[in-house]
This record gives C-alpha cells, structure tokens and sequence, in this order.
C-alpha cells in the first residue's frame, strides 16, 4: 500500500497547481508529466513539478500526497460549508481561518464555499482560500472537495429551499463526507435519547409545551421548571419558573438582566408565557438544583469530536458559570469561564479525577446514542448539569459547537477536525490514499 507523504502546493490565481516533490519522489519513475487527481470528479490536470516565479497572489500550502499508478493523489479537500452574501460569505471568518491553519499544518487544503458556488456539471466550486501572507480570502475555482463541514451560520438560513437541496445532494454524492447536517433540536434530541437505557439516567424530565393542562401539570409535578425554545441558540430565550414563597415566580433574560414576575396561579403563568414566545416552540424541562462555585451555579460543557479513528473522544471540557443577572451560563449573557480542576477540587477535593472520568463517561455515552439515530454527526458540544452530590445531567446539545476558549481545547478540537477528515477520505478511497 502507497504511504502518503506531505509536500508543498503552490496555487496560482489562473488555476495552476504546482507541487514541490523530493527528488527520491521521481526516482524509478518513467519521465511522463505526472498526472494529479484532485478530487473524485475532477478532470485529470496537469501537474507541475518546479516551482512557479515568485507571485503575489499564490497560496502556498502543505499537502498530503502519494504515488498511486504513476498518479499523484493529494488531499483531503475540505470544504467549509456556509451561505454567502453578494459577492462574500457569511459565517465565523476567525473559525475558518483557523481550520484553513490547520489544514496547512496537517497536509490537508481548506476552502470556504456556498451553495451558489457549485458546479454541479462540472464537479467543481467557486471557493475562498485563505492567504495568509496577505490575510484575505482570494476566490478560485476549486475540485469539489472530499469533505464537507457544515458551517451554515443559523438555522433560518439551513431552512433556505436552495441549502436544503445543497445539503440533501451533497449527502447523496459518493465518496463525499458530509458531517453536520443540520442544527439539533432539543424535542428531538430528547425524544431520541429516551429510548437508550444506558443514557435514561441523565435526563432530566422534558416534555412538549403546547397545552395548558400538560403545563399545570409539570409545573406542579416538578415545582422548578426551565423554558427552552426547540430551536434556540446561546441561552436566547429560556424562562425560570421557581414555585417560592406562596407564589409561582417567574424569570427571564432581557438584554442581560434578568426580569423577574410572580404569579399566584400556574394559569396566569401561562398566559404570561404564551405572550412572550407567540408562534416559537419550546420544551419543558425539570429544573436540577446544580452544584455551586462561589455561591453561583455552574454547567459543565464538553466538546466531543470523532478523531483520526473515527472514534468518539472527548476533546475538552470546561466549566461556564452563570452571572449576577443570569439564567443561563452562556458567556455572552454574562457567563464567566473556570477551569474544570479547580471546581472539581473545589467539590470533590478527595477525588476528583475520578469524578472527571464520569464527566467523559457520561458525554461518551452520550454521544454514541445520538449517533446512533442521527447521520453524519462528527462533533458536538453540550451542556451537563453536575449536582453537589456528584450527579450529572444532560441539559442539551450543539451539533455546530463554537469555539472554545480554553488555547488547549482549542488547539486539539482544530486537529481533531482535519484528521478525522483524512480519517473518512482514507475510507473513501477504497486503497487506502489519502484523497483520490
């Protein structure tokens, strides 16, 4: 079997591609042009094995290679999935920039593009490659790539007709990876995650909010009870409902602070409710009284990605207490970030690293039963609640997680992400190459 090497690609704006080999590449080789294939529907194109003059506009990159029938194979091309506007596109430049990094370190070539880009005839793309010694994105016509990471930036614009179609044939094309598919919903992760015993421990009662009888019903059951809209993103919003002192009081976020009402009976509750979220569907979901760090409760957020394997791994966790004014944990509402060791040695000074075990444990496990149901997941972030006798809970997850804070999260969750993708084109291939 070819073992794959890394080299240097050299890209010009006209399209050419030139690849730096070593001279023992050429050895016991006939003296035909070499032949690249650079991707599964590219036409076969002429390699250049010098290097091009000197060129303000070329992008040099590390690349993956091997010799594969007096072909050369490069890749995985990974293609970063978002919509555009005009002539630019949308999405976390910062995000891409540094998966393009990555790509650059590991041997694989990142690109941006947007449906309106494919060449479905072709089997090409107008993508954006990130320069980085001009720190632009430049527009080239591009290989269809072999792996298609769906960064869609919001779930209005995944619902677009025109992305819809993109996604749904982009799934269907052979030797194409796409991961992940579309935005979770909480309903569904639930209704999901339900039917595995090994997971059922972890959930917190949830059910639909759709009916006033259902919602008398939990409220009085459970007497703590959060709000979350299905389709919600960064905390936006989630209600509190607390019964306390006699009274049922409410709490929600606006513009950072939180607002707080009471109400003698569950059905003005209600009708409170049903004013502020209108036509948007929400869950209901039993309130857990979490552990404490500095008298302010805490989630726990895990990343958990599939690696050069294709294993489930946990590649981080991280601590996301709430602020003053908060309901939620989110650090754009006012969240704060802790390190997970000084909480857990806060908490379980004993133990802790046994109580850190659980926490992988728990996300692991969780993630392999979503996988079970749900296609083409390779990431998620999400949400554990840790009570102070060392119980965790699942509150929810992110199939499109963003970055994390913590420089060595960071770091790994970036090369998680490209290997997993060299993982899944390896697959592909049937041989064993890297990309082909």
């Amino acid at each position: 079997m070819p073992q794959s090497r890394s080299g240097w690609l050299t890209i010009l704006p006209s399209g050419k591609w030139f690849l730096q080999l070593p001279r023992q590449a050429l050895a016991n080789r006939t003296r035909r042009p070499l032949i690249a294939s650079l991707g599964p529907f590219a036409h076969h194109k002429r390699l250049y094995t010098g290097l091009p003059n000197q060129h303000p506009g070329r992008i040099r990159t590390r690349i993956n290679w091997k010799m594969v029938n007096n072909s050369v194979r490069l890749g995985p091309l990974i293609g970063i999935l978002t919509v555009g506007e005009g002539a630019a596109f949308l999405g976390n430049r910062d995000n891409f920039k540094d998966i393009a990094l990555s790509g650059k370190k590991w041997g694989a070539l990142v690109f941006v593009f947007t449906p309106q880009g494919i060449n479905w005839e072709k089997k090409k793309v107008r993508g954006y490659l990130y320069n980085e010694r001009q720190n632009i994105w430049q527009e080239m016509i591009l290989p269809f790539p072999h792996v298609v990471y769906n960064r869609i930036p919001t779930r209005k614009a995944e619902q677009r007709p025109e992305v819809r179609k993109t996604l749904s044939r982009i799934s269907d094309l052979p030797n194409v990876t796409l991961f992940n598919r579309c935005f979770f919903d909480k309903q569904e992760l639930f209704q999901i995650l339900d039917n595995y015993p090994s997971v059922q421990p972890f959930l917190p009662a949830t059910k639909k909010l759709d009916t006033l009888a259902r919602f008398q019903s939990f409220c009085s059951e459970h007497r703590f009870v959060y709000l979350k809209p299905v389709r919600g993103k960064a905390g936006e919003g989630i209600m509190r409902i607390e019964y306390k002192n006699n009274a049922w009081r409410l709490e929600r976020l606006k513009e950072q602070r939180a607002i707080v009402r009471r109400f003698a009976t569950l059905e003005d509750v209600w009708h409170h409710v049903m004013g502020h979220i209108g036509q948007k569907k929400y869950i209901m979901q039993q309130g857990i009284k979490r552990a404490r760090y500095r008298g302010k409760p805490f989630d726990v957020r895990v990343l958990v990605q599939k690696n050069g394997k294709g294993e489930w791994s946990v590649t981080g966790v991280g601590i996301r207490r709430s602020g003053s004014q908060s309901i939620t944990t989110h650090v754009p509402r006012g969240g704060s970030i802790i390190s997970l060791s000084t909480v857990l040695h806060h908490l379980f000074g004993a133990d802790p690293e046994m109580m850190e075990a659980n926490i992988h444990h728990a996300a692991l496990t969780l993630a392999r039963a979503l996988n079970e149901e749900i296609e083409g997941l390779a990431e998620m972030s999400m949400d554990l609640g840790l009570t102070e006798d060392g119980k965790l809970w699942f509150f929810e997850a992110n199939a499109k997680p963003e970055k994390f804070d913590e420089p060595s999260i960071r770091r790994l969750s970036l090369a998680n992400l490209i290997h997993y993708a060299q993982y899944v084109s390896r697959l592909q291939s049937g041989r064993g190459t890297v990309a082909g």
